[in-house]
């Protein structure tokens, strides 16, 4: 019955109507009826927020009964594939999420965001002489390359302009930072988490437990050390690059963290670096705390396992999902230098394809949900930490978004090439080689700068 009546109540307003704009019973103008077609958006996303994107979808429709907006949820590694797929039988969504690491990716199937859409509302009320309609034409204005400088976290520029055309907005913006299991950390009289990296790798030994009789470990340190098992690992190495002084990419994001040594017994920052943070998964190191053999590093946090995992705000829920007796904790990212904060930010944002039929819509709805009041009541509905400076404030109140927030405004993007999962395979066979043994001693240091050189190389071949 409620649908009969929604159903009813838009028929009668777009039928006979008494129009406060003059138009009477006739019904409709031309450019009305033409303002006012129906238009069906397809929208993909690969976040579990549908609930809440829903919700402020359909307060957007509500002023505009003519949009239909169809919302799928797939997972980050089939959307490309199915976008390929469906562009082939000239079919796809209109709006996507597309994570700006692979931005590059999808360039060429977006379209660049214009600077206004032509937008219509519809009014309907209810008078002593029935109902009246009123249309009214107007123009939503959109953020521009200014917009992006004083209103967003400073990577937002960076990331989603190409060209000097902007490709798409966020809904939020995730930063690294640090959980900790507060029982494990007791059971080892560690009576407050570390606030040096000094501390972090002592706190380690202290959790880390091994089989008397095989040396394998049975409770992980941290989390920490490989690349394949622990999520989010090229993160935290652009990161300890950072903090060291040595610049993960240039300017021009040509990767630059090889940079040969003055000679070949010298070790560089970037060495130094890559046995800091691979000595927490090499055997012969006394911060051992993490084998591949044990399988994901979030599997084993959520199992009470391991002391430490780096992660991001959307892994707090889904840890307390999975584990809702887990007591744990989150910490911003431990810093080498506090007065030289940095991090890195992994977000998604919103785009629209290019082989869109309805694309001024699509930006309006994103305009909606990226760059309005909206954009806030999302924020609160998901628990998810801002882009927007002016939300800042607010969300650093906020206990579990605390430790995310307050890293934004040092949040950078390390990748900006074409192939972000090619450059994370490099990066991960990086880390393996640099596990073994090297075959010569003697020359230990050259055989580690090839290894950074390959690493290098690979990933310049992907920008």
């Amino acid at each position: 019955m409620k649908r009969f009546k929604k159903a009813s109540y838009f028929f009668i307003a777009f039928s006979c109507l008494l129009s406060v704009v003059g138009f009477g019973c006739q019904g409709l103008s031309q450019s009305q009826k033409q303002a006012t077609k129906p238009v069906n958006l397809e929208y993909w996303t690969v976040y579990d927020d549908v609930d809440a994107l829903q919700k402020l979808i359909n307060e957007y429709q509500v002023a505009r009964p003519y949009l239909k907006v169809k919302l799928r949820q797939l997972r980050a590694d089939e959307i490309y594939p199915r976008l390929l797929e469906a562009l082939a039988e000239d079919r796809g969504p209109d709006i996507i999420s597309v994570s700006t690491r692979s931005l590059g990716t999808y360039l060429s199937k977006l379209g660049p965001m214009p600077a206004s859409v032509p937008d219509t509302i519809v009014r309907v009320e209810s008078g002593t002489l029935g109902q009246t309609t009123t249309v009214v034409p107007q123009t939503q204005a959109l953020p521009n390359l200014t917009s992006l400088d004083n209103e967003y976290v400073q990577t937002i520029k960076k990331d989603v302009v190409r060209g000097g055309q902007i490709y798409g907005l966020p809904l939020s913006l995730d930063t690294m930072a640090i959980f900790y299991n507060k029982d494990l950390l007791d059971r080892a009289n560690i009576a407050e988490p570390p606030k040096t990296w000094d501390e972090f790798q002592a706190d380690v030994k202290k959790i880390t437990k091994y089989d008397k009789s095989t040396g394998a470990i049975i409770q992980s340190g941290a989390a920490l050390g490989s690349g394949r098992t622990v999520p989010g690992s090229d993160d935290l190495l652009a990161i300890l690059f950072k903090q060291s002084g040595v610049d993960m990419v240039d300017q021009g994001g040509k990767v630059v963290f090889n940079a040969a040594p003055q000679n070949n017994r010298e070790t560089t920052a970037a060495m130094g670096v890559l046995n800091f943070y691979t000595d927490f998964a090499n055997p012969t190191r006394d911060t051992y705390a993490w084998s591949d053999s044990l399988g994901a590093a979030l599997d084993n946090f959520v199992a009470g396992k391991a002391g430490f995992f780096f992660g991001y705000s959307f892994n707090n829920a889904a840890i307390r999902a999975r584990a809702p007796q887990l007591n744990f904790r989150i910490m911003p990212l431990l810093q080498l230098s506090p007065d030289h904060p940095v991090n890195v930010a992994n977000y998604h944002i919103q785009s629209v394809l290019t082989k869109s039929k309805h694309q001024d819509a699509a930006w309006g709805l994103i305009n909606f949900l990226t760059h309005s009041p909206a954009t806030k009541e999302y924020l609160d509905q998901t628990g998810r930490p801002t882009a927007i400076r002016k939300f800042i404030s607010d969300q650093q109140e906020k206990e579990d978004l605390k430790p995310f927030v307050s890293q934004l405004l040092v949040a950078d993007n390390w990748y900006h090439g074409n192939n972000y999962e090619a450059a994370q395979r490099a990066l991960n066979d990086m880390l393996s080689d640099w596990l073994q043994t090297p075959p010569d001693p003697n020359y230990a240091t050259a055989w580690r700068q090839d290894i950074l050189n390959r690493a290098a190389e690979r990933i310049n071949q992907t920008l």
